[in-house]
């Protein structure tokens, strides 16, 4: 009978040992996250600080919309409210534009929203015009193709979901949102509106 070398590893060993592993990871429950959601783009990712997008994106604190929307539709005390909010909750609102990072083709608008100075929500929008140049599959298709399928179809957009992150991608009519979140800072800062009503 003829010997292996112990330098050369026997296939049907390494072969026995990879059914044994992929069957203890089934019985045990464990498996691999089907996705990874991204945390944003090179220079613009969750977790980082205003000051940190400043270094590759040009980034200036605005009025959050949902309190700028109140305020325009004669609602100012509601508006008012919760701007008086957000400054409690030290909640911010930032635009982005292109500076030595550029905003990947078709957005006509970015922005970030933070908490206690950390960006817990990345908007990408694309409005009317740019949909209609790109379509829903000309949005869709570069996030389609770099992160895979996604964790669930809305019928109106699709979610990424790893359970730390999130991606969404919303059509709203004449417009398509993209918005990466991060579920921890997200809940969070829910929490605190509760508390802070």
């Amino acid at each position: 009978m003829r010997k292996i070398p112990h330098n050369i590893p026997c296939p049907l060993f390494l072969w026995i040992c990879l059914v044994l592993f992929l069957f203890a990871g089934c019985a045990s429950g464990h498996q691999a996250p089907a996705v990874h959601v991204p945390r944003g783009i090179t220079g613009l990712e969750l977790g980082m600080t205003p000051e940190q997008v400043g270094q590759f994106f040009t980034i200036k604190e605005d009025i959050d919309p949902f309190s700028a929307l109140l305020t325009k539709y004669s609602k100012q005390e509601k508006g008012e409210a919760v701007s008086r909010q957000n400054k409690a909750l030290q909640k911010q609102f930032f635009l982005i534009s292109s500076g030595v990072g550029k905003l990947p083709d078709g957005i006509t608008s970015a922005d970030v929203r933070t908490h206690y100075n950390v960006v817990y929500q990345i908007g990408f929008h694309y409005d009317e015009s740019s949909v209609k140049k790109l379509g829903w599959q000309g949005v869709t298709y570069p996030y389609l193709t770099k992160y895979g399928k996604p964790t669930k179809d809305t019928g109106s957009g699709y979610v990424w979901d790893d359970g730390r992150s999130r991606l969404d991608i919303e059509s709203s009519g004449s417009i398509i949102n993209v918005f990466f979140t991060d579920q921890m800072l997200e809940t969070e800062v829910k929490k605190s509106e509760r508390e802070k009503p």
